[in-house]
């Protein structure tokens, strides 16, 4: 979930089709946008370190190699959603995420061919 919150959070709604290929150490996640844009997620297995590197236009972007993590910047959006009722993230595009993981896994059984999202 993490990683895709991750792309998503990069990228934002919109993806199509997902493609999910299955090594001995990783999983990679290959995906299309409906306006062209590519990402793509891999997930280390049994665990990897958390980071990001993203690649926008002619410039790449990465995460520092361990990444301090803080529940602060959390709560900045936890209160208010418990204040008001508004989550932080639109519900299509939460759902559109757990349609994202659908669709890997419905890929991950189909010998990685691309699915689209339901």
């Amino acid at each position: 979930m993490h990683p895709i919150e991750a792309l998503y959070t990069i990228l934002g709604p919109g993806c199509e089709e997902v493609t999910r290929r299955v090594g001995a150490n990783a999983d990679e996640i290959t995906c299309r946008w409906k306006d062209g844009r590519m990402g793509t997620v891999r997930a280390l297995r049994p665990y990897g370190d958390y980071g990001a590197v993203v690649f926008l236009e002619k410039t790449i972007k990465q995460s520092p190699p361990a990444p301090k993590f803080s529940y602060l910047s959390l709560l900045k959006e936890v209160i208010p959603f418990f204040q008001t009722g508004k989550p932080p993230v639109p519900n299509e595009v939460t759902l559109e995420m757990f349609a994202f993981m659908d669709a890997a896994q419905r890929s991950k059984a189909a010998g990685g061919a691309p699915m689209k999202l339901k």
